[in-house]
């Protein structure tokens, strides 16, 4: 698919928004992109925004692993996610983000803002519930929709989530850092989580830890 595409076509592809897939090309090669199935158009009338499909995402990983590859002078493996790079969620197992606070809301906003837009455009206009990307990577899409709705994410010296794999493949665990308030503030995102399109389980380790586990709602 690659060997058939423009030079054009292919800088749109490698040069869409790492988060959301968005191009920002010209129209010409965004409607070839919708032709070959690399992108979807999103927007009525005349007034379309283009965003990479799946195979257009996973076009883009092997593009990338491809320049990598060469960069290193190695033959890479066909890649089966998208390039890592751009926004990540803040999952509360590290350091604060660099760039300040009102940097990093901007870019909290902007991405679940895109998030929002891809779920319109591969589950027709649906919204409030994951799209499939997500499915497959909940621990950045669960901590995008904590981060998005406000919840602080943990930090050595504050209390909050923290997003983990979870034991079952495409869910997520979500647990709080500080053990007092733990249960209410898990209620809480249990509900932040449910209006985004994910619905919690609550359980306990053996500890008697409670923690819950996020799956996407069908």
């Amino acid at each position: 698919m690659a060997k058939a595409l423009s030079a054009a076509q292919r800088k749109a592809v490698t040069g869409s928004e790492p988060g959301t897939g968005r191009l920002s090309a010209r129209p010409e090669v965004c409607t070839a992109l919708v032709a070959a199935g690399l992108a979807v158009p999103h927007g009525r009338g005349g007034h379309h925004a283009y965003y990479l499909s799946s195979e257009g995402r996973r076009l883009r990983a092997e593009l990338a692993a491809t320049r990598a590859g060469s960069a290193a002078g190695v033959e890479p493996a066909p890649a089966a996610a998208p390039a890592r790079g751009g926004f990540t969620a803040d999952d509360g197992t590290g350091g604060a983000p660099p760039g300040g606070a009102a940097r990093r809301a901007a870019e909290v906003a902007t991405a679940w803002e895109g998030l929002r837009q891809i779920r319109a455009v591969l589950l027709d206009g649906v919204t409030d519930v994951p799209a499939p990307w997500e499915r497959e990577r909940p621990v950045h899409a669960v901590a995008l929709a904590l981060e998005a709705a406000g919840c602080p994410p943990a930090r050595p010296d504050t209390a909050g989530y923290r997003v983990t794999p979870a034991v079952e493949p495409g869910m997520a665990e979500v647990t709080w850092s500080a053990p007092g308030p733990a249960p209410a503030a898990l209620a809480t995102c249990a509900s932040l989580l449910g209006s985004c399109g994910w619905q919690c389980t609550q359980h306990r380790t053996r500890e008697g830890r409670p923690f819950l586990v996020a799956s996407p709602r069908r």
